[in-house]
């Protein structure tokens, strides 16, 4: 953060002579206005989130001033948000610089809260200015309580004004196995289409969670994923064209909303996609009071020409490489398939937020497919031409929000970036995702326990999204809630190696090291001796006292540097359990110039606390931020 400018003469002198920066604002009433604000805002931010407002406290009475330059580069640090449920339900402080109250009925709230002050203990009849001022109080009080309640209702009406979609996996008719990622294509393509066309009002399942629902009876599909429609649909392929048949059900009795049907060329894939998912949508959005009629969508473009053949390769590449991402079965071989298929039309979109998504993450802790320094600007570059095609991509605004905080380590871009996508697309789960993994390493975890909370509404059957709360809860240092959220998953999902990391990281911090270490040591041989997993298991056994052990395992991770990307973040923590400070910076230094997307994560990780006192750890968060 730069230094605020100071005037070169006229300046205030602080307490110790030194000038304070910019004009100075005498009332609660003038810093106010210098923001933009109403008062009783401005007061909250300085309860709670410590806006820089100076007091004298004089004959009984405090008055306020600030300075312009000390707002400004607060509000260039915090970027507070507007909270009108939190200001309705503040309680103001009076201004007593502020002018009287005018005596012609003026009702207005804000003017009512800036009179006298409360009465102290030694006036036990207050004065009449102050009855007045507490009846304000009150009044305030009582505004706040009944805005909870009209926001409550409000709530209600959305719920009652919001249907809930899954599309189940399209049938493959062709009776060729091989086309199988077609009809799985398709399903992932139209229900991200579907979650772009009218947010406010239908909200889609993600593919991954309807995957798990997939031949289940409606009423099953409906009380798992508390959905009103179910949309089913297949496809045959016969040479270069596709037909798709596609079905709505009413969840609650059965019933066939709808139907229709589609033979396109698959060359034009990106109109058929479009003119499906309109269709549906429209017939869902018809059957909510009041909905408006929706707008056609401008989803498919035709920013330049490819032949026939080129369209349908592209096409084909992109649903396999689509099937691949969104499973997270194969990421190298995703990408493989996203790059042939904007070689082959390099308008498609949607395949270079494709890979951008798929490069971005391969780059990225645990997965270490590929270097960070090789992946994230080669994960931007594809995001910057998806967006150059389509500036509303919702998938390509997240990856650069993703980039701009674990690579670039730039918070504030990824914020904007990541808020951009929900916005375009409240459907989609993975922003919600990687926005929870921005206000976790900011540290605000409330906010992101509510983030990941929509993230597993709209991917309700998958552990992934479950396991975000259980990483949150980790960091937030709640390790029995967090151990009772991964236990759950490994419940349900005893493979999935990410909830066995963070319930060891828990029982780890908890100094249950015999549980720690059995967790770590299965998840070990689960993935093959996984890097990720090996830095688990050694930095587990050092805490405990195993030394020779954690040798063992750094002895693997230097072995491994041989062959294959292994992110020095990984020996660093095993160092310093063992207590190797020195070691361990000069790790972080090299983990620093690959930039190791997880050094970001360090302002809040436990296992970075027993070198947080050490000098060089403030040097080395200061080179990576917050900017």
């Amino acid at each position: 953060m730069s230094t605020p400018d100071i005037p070169a003469s006229g300046a205030t002198l602080g307490p110790e002579g030194s000038p304070l920066p910019g004009k100075k604002l005498d009332s609660w009433g003038e810093i106010a206005s210098y923001l933009g604000r109403e008062v009783r805002t401005v007061q909250r931010w300085e309860r709670t989130e410590d806006l820089p407002v100076h007091r004298h406290e004089h004959k009984k009475k405090s008055t306020v001033y600030a300075y312009a330059g000390e707002l400004d580069a607060w509000i260039k640090q915090r970027q507070p948000k507007d909270d009108p449920e939190a200001d309705a339900a503040f309680v103001p402080e009076p201004d007593v610089d502020a002018p009287p109250e005018k005596e012609n009925g003026d009702t207005n709230l804000t003017n009512r809260t800036t009179l006298s002050p409360t009465p102290s203990p030694a006036h036990p009849v207050p004065s009449k200015g102050k009855r007045v001022a507490i009846a304000a109080v009150v009044m305030v009080v009582l505004v706040g309580v009944a805005y909870r309640i009209y926001r409550q209702y409000q709530d209600s009406l959305l719920t009652h004004d919001t249907v809930r979609l899954v599309v189940l996996p399209f049938v493959n008719l062709s009776g060729d196995p091989n086309q199988n990622y077609l009809s799985a294509g398709l399903t992932d393509v139209i229900t991200t289409q579907l979650g772009r066309l009218d947010p406010q009002h239908i909200r889609v399942i993600a593919p991954t969670s309807a995957s798990v629902m997939s031949g289940k009876p409606i009423g099953e599909i409906r009380q798992a994923l508390n959905v009103q429609y179910v949309l089913e649909g297949s496809v045959q392929r016969v040479a270069n064209q596709i037909r798709i048949d596609v079905r709505l059900i009413q969840a609650s009795d059965e019933a066939q909303a709808g139907a229709d049907s589609f033979t396109r060329d698959l060359s034009d894939f990106l109109q058929v996609e479009s003119e499906v998912s309109e269709t549906v949508a429209r017939k869902m959005v018809s059957t909510l009071p009041g909905a408006s009629p929706m707008e056609s969508s401008s989803a498919a473009k035709h920013l330049g020409t490819v032949s026939a053949e080129a369209a349908t390769k592209s096409s084909d590449a992109f649903l396999k490489g689509e099937i691949l991402w969104t499973n997270r079965a194969n990421l190298k071989k995703s990408i493989e398939l996203f790059e042939e298929a904007v070689h082959e039309n390099p308008y498609n979109a949607q395949a270079y937020a494709g890979l951008a998504s798929a490069t971005a993450i391969i780059g990225q802790v645990p997965n270490d497919g590929m270097p960070p320094q090789v992946a994230e600007p080669k994960a931007r570059d594809a995001a910057q031409r998806a967006l150059q095609l389509d500036p509303r991509l919702v998938e390509a605004h997240a990856v650069l929000g993703n980039v701009a905080m674990s690579y670039d380590w730039d918070l504030k871009t990824a914020e904007n970036e990541l808020r951009l996508s929900i916005d375009l697309n409240p459907n989609y789960p993975t922003a919600h995702e990687w926005y929870a993994d921005l206000l976790m390493v900011e540290g605000r975890f409330d906010e992101a326990l509510a983030e990941s909370r929509l993230g597993v509404e709209l991917e309700p059957a998958t552990p992934f999204f479950h396991v975000v709360r259980a990483e949150i809860l980790y960091h937030a240092r709640k390790y029995d809630q967090a151990i009772q959220e991964a236990t759950s998953v490994l419940k349900d999902h005893p493979d999935f190696v990410l909830a066995s990391y963070w319930l060891g990281s828990a029982y780890r911090e908890k100094k249950m090291y015999p549980e720690a270490i059995a967790t770590f040591e299965r998840a070990r041989k689960m993935t093959g001796d996984m890097p990720f997993m090996v830095m688990a298991s050694g930095q587990a056994q050092a805490v405990a006292g195993n030394t020779a052990e954690a040798r063992k395992a750094l002895a693997i991770l230097t072995k491994m540097q041989k062959t294959t990307f292994v992110p020095d973040i990984y020996p660093a923590a095993i160092y310093i359990a063992l207590g190797e400070k020195d070691r361990v910076f000069q790790l972080l230094e090299s983990a620093y110039q690959q930039r190791v997307d997880r050094l970001v994560y360090l302002s809040v990780e436990p296992l970075a606390d027993p070198i947080r006192s050490d000098p060089r750890f403030a040097q080395l968060m200061a080179k990576i931020g917050p900017r």
